[in-house]
Protein backbone atom coordinates (compact mmCIF):
# COMPACT_ATOMS: atom_id res chain seq x y z
CA UNK A 1 0.00 0.00 0.00
CA UNK A 2 1.54 3.57 -0.66
CA UNK A 3 1.29 6.74 1.13
CA UNK A 4 -2.26 7.80 -0.75
CA UNK A 5 -5.41 8.14 1.03
CA UNK A 6 -8.97 7.15 -0.75
CA UNK A 7 -12.03 8.57 0.31
CA UNK A 8 -15.42 6.67 1.23
CA UNK A 9 -18.57 9.00 2.39
CA UNK A 10 -21.92 7.60 3.78
CA UNK A 11 -24.56 9.92 2.53
CA UNK A 12 -26.86 9.08 5.79
CA UNK A 13 -24.62 10.36 7.77
CA UNK A 14 -22.48 13.00 6.33
CA UNK A 15 -19.27 10.93 6.96
CA UNK A 16 -16.14 10.80 5.12
CA UNK A 17 -13.55 8.11 6.45
CA UNK A 18 -10.13 8.13 5.06
CA UNK A 19 -8.44 4.56 4.40
CA UNK A 20 -5.38 3.70 2.32
CA UNK A 21 -5.64 3.22 -1.34
CA UNK A 22 -5.68 -0.17 -2.31
CA UNK A 23 -7.88 -1.20 1.21
CA UNK A 24 -9.93 -3.93 1.88
CA UNK A 25 -13.34 -1.99 3.24
CA UNK A 26 -14.35 -4.51 5.79
CA UNK A 27 -11.50 -2.10 7.44
CA UNK A 28 -14.40 0.38 7.74
CA UNK A 29 -16.03 -2.13 10.66
CA UNK A 30 -15.86 -0.28 13.75
CA UNK A 31 -14.76 2.74 12.21
CA UNK A 32 -17.79 3.93 10.35
CA UNK A 33 -22.24 4.00 11.06
CA UNK A 34 -21.83 1.30 7.98
CA UNK A 35 -22.86 -2.72 9.42
CA UNK A 36 -21.01 -5.30 9.40
CA UNK A 37 -21.73 -8.82 10.30
CA UNK A 38 -20.87 -11.90 8.56
CA UNK A 39 -17.84 -10.59 6.80
CA UNK A 40 -18.56 -13.41 4.18
CA UNK A 41 -20.80 -11.77 2.03
CA UNK A 42 -23.75 -14.27 3.18
CA UNK A 43 -25.67 -11.80 5.52
CA UNK A 44 -26.67 -8.50 3.80
CA UNK A 45 -26.01 -6.32 6.43
CA UNK A 46 -22.85 -4.26 4.95
CA UNK A 47 -24.70 -3.41 1.31
CA UNK A 48 -24.75 -0.17 0.40
CA UNK A 49 -25.51 1.40 -3.36
CA UNK A 50 -22.53 2.99 -4.62
CA UNK A 51 -23.94 6.74 -5.66
CA UNK A 52 -20.60 8.35 -6.62
CA UNK A 53 -17.39 6.38 -7.65
CA UNK A 54 -18.41 2.88 -8.40
CA UNK A 55 -14.91 3.33 -10.79
CA UNK A 56 -12.41 3.63 -7.69
CA UNK A 57 -13.64 0.31 -6.88
CA UNK A 58 -12.71 -3.59 -7.81
CA UNK A 59 -14.70 -5.63 -9.68
CA UNK A 60 -16.43 -7.93 -7.63
CA UNK A 61 -14.98 -11.17 -6.15
CA UNK A 62 -16.73 -14.37 -6.84
CA UNK A 63 -17.90 -14.26 -3.17
CA UNK A 64 -19.79 -10.76 -3.74
CA UNK A 65 -21.15 -12.01 -6.86
CA UNK A 66 -22.98 -14.77 -5.56
CA UNK A 67 -24.13 -12.96 -2.49
CA UNK A 68 -25.13 -10.06 -4.83
CA UNK A 69 -27.03 -12.44 -6.72
CA UNK A 70 -28.55 -14.09 -3.89
CA UNK A 71 -29.98 -10.57 -2.60
CA UNK A 72 -31.45 -9.54 -6.38
CA UNK A 73 -29.70 -6.21 -6.31
CA UNK A 74 -28.83 -3.90 -9.10
CA UNK A 75 -25.09 -3.38 -10.41
CA UNK A 76 -25.27 -0.03 -7.96
CA UNK A 77 -25.34 -2.21 -4.58
CA UNK A 78 -21.57 -3.53 -3.33
CA UNK A 79 -21.12 -5.87 0.13
CA UNK A 80 -18.72 -3.62 1.82
CA UNK A 81 -17.88 -6.51 3.47
CA UNK A 82 -15.92 -7.92 0.04
CA UNK A 83 -15.14 -4.46 -1.88
CA UNK A 84 -11.76 -3.32 -2.45
CA UNK A 85 -10.96 0.65 -3.17
CA UNK A 86 -8.16 1.12 -5.28
CA UNK A 87 -7.96 4.89 -5.10
CA UNK A 88 -9.90 8.48 -5.38
CA UNK A 89 -13.28 8.88 -3.44
CA UNK A 90 -16.36 6.74 -3.30
CA UNK A 91 -19.81 8.08 -1.77
CA UNK A 92 -22.28 5.06 -0.41
CA UNK A 93 -25.74 4.99 1.31
CA UNK A 94 -27.57 2.39 2.86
Amino acid sequence: MGDLIAKVKVKNTGETVDVPDDAQLDTLDGISSILFACKSATCGSCMVKVLEGMENLETPNEAEQTGLQAFGTDPKHRLMCQCKIKKGEITVEY
